[in-house]
């Protein structure tokens, strides 16, 4: 897969990463969307017609 980031967001997951000691993207991105996972900011499955479910935010 190829993804493209704005320079924003770009210099946001390198910040992440170099703050947690990660050096290959992949593996920050997999950690990034994991901690959001958990943390409840994505949704855990989509409805039938394919749209997303509301997130539950964490108080």
């Amino acid at each position: 897969m190829r993804i493209s980031l704005n320079d924003d967001t770009k210099q946001r997951l390198l910040t992440f990463m170099h703050v947690r000691g990660i050096h290959n993207v992949t593996h920050g991105l997999n950690v990034l969307i994991t901690e959001a996972t958990l943390t409840n900011l994505i949704p855990t499955g989509a409805d039938t017609n394919g749209s997303s479910r509301e997130s539950k935010q964490s108080d």
